[in-house]
């Protein structure tokens, strides 16, 4: 049975889209050459080396504040982003939760 890696993203303080790579990147011990967008995102649940198998999902239901009033596309790319994992999940390729805060 595969050992689990366990890993949490929390987005819920993330004002920009970069903040939200960059954690991941970290997180997830992406190779440098790795894109950023969804794109990307699929490659890497679905074949590409990187950490974590069991993730978790930290995000407020709605994002406030985010600079120069971005609120609704900023959250409609986090429902994106969560969506391509969730696609991965039902995939098989990962274990998922998200937690609202």
């Amino acid at each position: 049975m595969e050992q689990k890696e366990y890993v949490t993203l929390d987005f819920s303080e993330c004002k920009y889209i970069s903040e939200i790579y960059q954690q991941m990147r970290e997180k997830m011990n992406w190779d440098d050459w790795y894109g950023e967008n969804l794109y990307a995102v699929w490659d890497i649940l679905t074949g590409l080396p990187h950490y974590g198998n069991d993730f978790t999902i930290i995000r407020p239901l709605h994002y406030q504040n985010i600079p120069h009033g971005q609120d609704k596309q900023f959250e409609s790319y986090i429902n994106k982003l969560c969506d391509t994992f969730m696609d991965a999940y039902r995939e098989g390729y990962l274990n998922l939760r998200i937690e609202y805060c």
